[in-house]
């Protein structure tokens, strides 16, 4: 089994989050990157459609990333579920996609909800990191005076 991934947002958002990936990978692996709602004369309900209903299911399974949820992007997809047996994932991040990316195939089902928590993992408000090793230092000087 193969695997197939899709990366679809708004305007050059995906071609930008593929351009990382290819800095880390090389050309290795291949992803699609569709940049929805640049080209007013595209019909994406139909070219979205198209992805997903063309799609070799028996050969490949299908990932489609996309930016956000409730965004018209995601919302397309999301109408293609019930007919079309892919995955879908919104939020995308460079964590989440490296772990898609990395997954072999066959174990990605069983995989996604991990990999989906563990990119949750990778957003974090940083302040908040350097107050707690702040606070922490302060702790550890505060026993070391308490020894004396």
């Amino acid at each position: 089994m193969e695997k197939r991934i899709v990366i679809a947002t708004h305007a050059m958002f995906s071609e930008g989050i593929a351009s990382s990936l290819k800095m880390i990978f090389g050309d290795a692996v291949p992803v699609e990157c569709i940049t929805a709602y640049v080209d007013l004369s595209v019909d994406y309900q139909d070219k979205l459609e198209k992805i997903v209903s063309e799609h070799d299911y028996e050969h490949a399974e299908l990932v489609v990333l996309t930016d956000i949820l409730g965004g018209s992007v995601n919302n397309e997809f999301m109408g293609l579920l019930d007919k079309y047996n892919f995955h879908l994932i919104t939020g995308i991040n460079l964590a989440l996609l490296f772990e898609v990316v990395t997954c072999p195939a066959e174990d990605l089902t069983a995989n996604l909800p991990s990999i989906v928590e563990h990119a949750r993992e990778h957003i974090v408000l940083c302040n908040e990191l350097v107050e707690a090793k702040a606070a922490a230092a302060a702790d550890d000087q505060l026993v070391e005076l308490n020894e004396f």
